[in-house]
């Protein structure tokens, strides 16, 4: 059972997250970037509340990350889920977005507040993949070799 903002052992800080999760039905976490990293954003309850599996996604402003995570989950709530192999041309306007699989390890490196709110790793996410300038995903051939460090490839 996911952790609840009624637990007493709960720091004020982890409290008032789990209330604005309990309300909106997700939180999104945001991580700046590091030694090597990009910046990166992810979210917790969607897989819980929605059954959309949790999403992260890498290299943009971390507000815009943030957005698109809730434009994503707001899509959930109304339409179905996004799931591996999808894609959406909604969320980025004349851009298609892909949704790949992210694997355990990946998971376990990077979502560690999503793996403490659910008290395990045994959830399901997708990464959010963004195009380079002319609509090419990391996948495609022709795809801006440029931007290939802005997102890693979590389904490896």
């Amino acid at each position: 059972m996911p952790r609840q903002s009624s637990d007493p052992t709960l720091d004020d800080q982890d409290r008032d997250l789990l209330r604005i999760l309990e309300d909106q039905g997700w939180y999104v976490i945001k991580v700046g970037a590091g030694e090597g990293e990009p910046a990166f954003a992810y979210s917790l309850g969607l897989f819980e509340n929605l059954g959309q599996p949790e999403v992260i996604l890498f290299g943009l402003d971390l507000d815009t990350m943030h957005t698109l995570i809730n434009d994503v989950s707001e899509m959930a709530r109304e339409r179905g889920c996004f799931r591996n192999g999808d894609t959406s041309d909604e969320l980025l306007e004349g851009y298609t977005c892909g949704f790949r699989h992210v694997t355990l390890e990946n998971l376990r490196n990077r979502m560690t507040y999503t793996q403490w709110y659910y008290g395990h790793d045994e959830f399901p996410a997708v990464q959010l993949v963004w195009p380079d300038m002319s609509g090419k995903l990391p996948w495609e051939v022709g795809f801006d070799e440029r931007y290939r460090g802005d997102q890693p490839d979590l389904s490896r």
